[in-house]
Formats: structure tokens, sequence, C-alpha cells
């Protein structure tokens, strides 16, 4: 708490600054309302190896404004079990090692024999619901139809989750960047807990260590520019602070952003903030960068898709090597220019084994579960209405967009995107209503046509989700639209 008070000052100073438009969502000034007493939950996991920074400013915080949602129950007392992966010595890098992905989750998703891969539809549902639909969601609705079984949906309003709609709502599905969620939720534990200070600067050039070049669609490049044009990034020492590497996180999806947080806080408090969130379906989530140089990197000769069948088999061996290779390019210079040097001399090719490997290896979660953290988010219910408010502050950025304040007095939002795979979380209070409306839709194995097509183009899963966010009058609706076939049919 020692940090949170010029902290808040400081900040609300930043949010009279403009955001570039995003693609998604629609929607100028945040409009953020927290707890002021919420109450302070036990056994929040803590940071207590995080590294401080000296000579930084101190952060002091602001009472938070009342929300219009109550306040959060306590949170869960967490129990780890350390089941840590041996380390397996290597060539390629010999000097400081950091713990490899699953140290408390698993590596791997459970099958899920009562998987919905059929649903029977109400003819007379579906005809009022595409009459409703705006045209660029009409090919969701489509593939959620057709392919069920690719899908994980929950939609309700809290207080109502009885009467939602869900598709597949508690089978694991790959998460794409939804995952960081869980990293703010550390981050601003840290912070509330006195451990990190969100005014620390880091350095742009401490951040190119974590990035790795054409791998997140440009997000990193497009946060630091957006960061200088609205004053985030200090030009005289080109540093950041701590929080806007948060927000360059959850805005712009940065991986860099991501990495280093997440890398930051320790691979051990990532995973024991996940359980204390109750995201009990979750496996261990890994830093992008060590994903994308398990699957490629410049040191490896020989078939890519039959390393990623070896990881998937021997899950231990790849997030070992996984953490090695993260770590070599974040600490060795020469690695990394020759791992970019590499990636910038490509042609093509060896990416086949893209699906596989993220749909097996990427951190996954249910749709169930991630919707009832973002109902944990949208009422406060982090360990206090400090990291309540801190993470709210950083996920409610579509309020700054006109056409979202005139529908919502708050929403919070995360996407992510990986191959063939599509995934958006939503919270929002309508406009005069106390009890906000969730969105979760995950879809896996998508077409690569309809992937790149909604990625880039049309958006139809955020789309649709939007939409369903802004008209839950169709909860009723899409439930006799997603009516599964009983077994046996």
């Amino acid at each position: 708490m020692k940090y949170l008070r010029v902290f808040f000052a400081f900040f609300l100073g930043l949010l009279s600054v403009a955001c570039q438009q995003p693609v998604s969502p629609i929607g100028e000034v945040v409009a953020v309302v927290v707890a002021e007493d919420a109450p302070m939950a036990e056994d929040v996991p803590t940071a207590e190896d995080v590294p401080m920074a000296e000579d930084v400013p101190t952060a002091v915080f602001l009472s938070p404004t009342p929300t219009l949602a109550p306040t959060a129950t306590a949170a869960p007392t967490l129990t780890p079990t350390e089941t840590a992966v041996p380390a397996t010595p290597t060539a390629v890098f010999t000097t400081s090692r950091s713990p490899a992905c699953g140290q408390i989750l698993p590596l791997l998703p459970n099958p899920d024999p009562s998987l919905t891969s059929a649903v029977v539809a109400d003819p007379e549902a579906v005809a009022e619901l595409r009459a409703m639909l705006p045209a660029a969601a009409q090919t969701a609705l489509d593939q959620i139809m057709t392919q069920p079984q690719n899908v994980g949906l929950a939609y309700y309003r809290m207080g109502q989750e009885a009467s939602g709609a869900y598709l597949n709502a508690d089978a694991q599905m790959p998460l794409a960047s939804v995952v960081k969620l869980i990293t703010l939720a550390a981050y601003v534990e840290a912070v509330a807990a006195g451990q990190l200070n969100p005014l620390e600067p880091v350095g742009v050039d401490t951040l190119d260590r974590y990035y790795l070049p054409n791998s997140d669609l440009g997000a990193h490049p497009r946060a630091l520019e957006d960061a200088a044009a609205n004053g985030r990034l200090n030009p005289t020492t080109n540093t950041l602070t701590l929080n806007d590497v948060a927000w360059m996180m959850i805005r712009h999806s940065s991986n860099a952003a991501s990495d280093y947080l997440h890398l930051r806080l320790g691979q051990h408090f990532i995973e024991e903030t996940a359980l204390w969130l109750n995201l009990t379906q979750q496996t261990a989530p890994c830093p992008f960068l060590a994903q994308f140089l398990a699957l490629n990197n410049h040191t490896r000769s020989g078939d890519s898709a039959a390393i990623v069948q070896q990881f998937i088999a021997e899950p231990a061996s790849y997030a070992s090597e996984a953490m090695l290779l993260a770590d070599a390019y974040i600490q060795d210079a020469d690695f990394r220019t020759d791992e970019r040097s590499w990636r910038s001399s490509r042609q093509g090719g060896g990416f086949g084994a893209s699906r596989p490997f993220y749909e097996s290896l990427n951190a996954e979660g249910t749709a169930r579960e991630y919707a009832a953290l973002m109902g944990r988010f949208a009422q406060n219910g982090l360990s206090s209405g400090e990291s309540s408010y801190q993470a709210r502050l950083i996920l409610e950025w579509p309020m700054q967009f006109a056409d979202n304040q005139a529908l919502f007095s708050n929403l919070g939002y995360k996407n992510g995107s990986l191959p063939g795979i599509l995934t958006v979380a939503y919270y929002a209070y309508p406009q005069g209503e106390s009890d906000p409306i969730i969105v979760t839709l995950f879809f896996r194995d998508l077409p690569n046509d309809a992937y790149r097509s909604w990625r880039s183009d049309t958006l139809a899963h955020d789309e649709l989700a939007r939409w369903l966010l802004a008209n839950p009058q169709a909860i009723p609706l899409l439930r006799r639209v997603l009516t599964p076939v009983e077994r046996g049919e």
C-alpha cells in the first residue's frame, strides 16, 4: 500500500490523455468505479522475492470511488503443493535459470468426454436471433452452430447465472492472451502489498530483450507508439512506468510487456495466483516468448512437428526447454541477435506444427471460470478495493470511446489470438443497471480462412460477444439456439 497514493494521483493525469482507437471493441474517458470498503481477503499470494527498484518515486493511493456493484467475498485459502519440474542440462544456455512452467499447475489439459459436439437449434429462435444480430457477427454464430465442439461460451447477468447461456463452459480451451488476466491480477496484488512500485521506471531497451519481432501482429511496437504519443513514454530517459507496462499488456496485448511482468513476478507466483483466483481448470501459463522459441528457433534442426509431438508426450521436457530458451534470449545478446536474424531471413514453412502446439501447450482454462473471473474483477473481488481498482483502471480502457460510454457505465475487456484460436472475455454494466453482464467466448481450431478474416478484418467473434454484452435480452434466445444434442440421439 505504501506506493499507491502518489500513483493514483499520477495516473489520473494520464487518464485525460486519449488513446488511439482500437480495431475492437469500439467505444473516450475511462469511467472506473470501485468499492472503498471491499473486505481484505485472507491468504492472498505474495510475491516475496519480487525485486524492488531503488530511487523510484513513491506512489500514494487515494480511496477509490464507490461502485455500483457489491463488494467481494473473502478470497479462497491457497495451499499449493510444490511440484516443480527439474531443469534439464543443455548446451544452449548455462547462466541463471528461471523455474520451469508447471510449478503447481498441470502442463496439459484433460480430455473432456462430455464435450457438446452437436446442437439441436430451435428454428424460430435461430431466425429471431439472426434478425437481431449485426451482419458482422453472423459468421461467428454459424461457426458455433456447425462446430460447437470447438467453442466455449458463458453468457449471463451476474446473480442470474442459472439462467445463462452456456456451451462447453466447463471444457478446457486454449486461452491465447486472455491468460494475461492472471498476470494482471498478480501484478496489482503485488502493488497493493507494497512489493512492487507502479511508478518504477522500466527502460524500453529492457523490454526489447523480451520482444520477439513478428510474433505479436505488431502489438508491442504499437504499444510503444501509443505510449509515446500519449505521454506515457519519457523521451529523455526512454522509460515507462511499471504500471504502463501492465497497460501495454492489456491495452495492446504486448507479449514483451506480459513476459516481463510474468518473469518479474515469478512462475510460482503466477501459478499460485491462478489457484487463488479459483481457476481450478487452469493449465500452467508459460511466457509467450518461451512458447514461440520452443516451437521454432535457430538452434534446432529437424522436424518441428515431431518435436511438438515429443513435447506433448513429455511435457516436463517442454517446460524445461521452453524456459531455458526464453532465458537465453533475454540474457544473451548474441543468442537474441542470432534468433532475430534467423527469423527475419525465413521464407515461411515450418509453422504447420503451430496448431497442435498451441491447442495442447498454450495455457488453457474454461469459459465458466473465466466468466467468474471477469465477474470478480467487475465486482471488486480481489484482495482489496485497492488491487481491484488498479485492475479495473487497466481493464476498462475501452471506456475511453464514446460508443461504449453511450451503452455502458463500465466495461472491462481482454482478447486473445493464436493460430486457429480467438478468445474474448468481457464484463459490462449497462447504463442504469447495477448487475454486470458477462461474456466469455473461446474459439479453437478455426478454419484458416475464418481465422485470418476474423482476426484482422471482420472481427466476427468480437462483434458477436460485444452485441451479446449490449443485448442481455438475447440470453434466453441463445439458450434455445444452443440446446445440446443428447448422447445417443
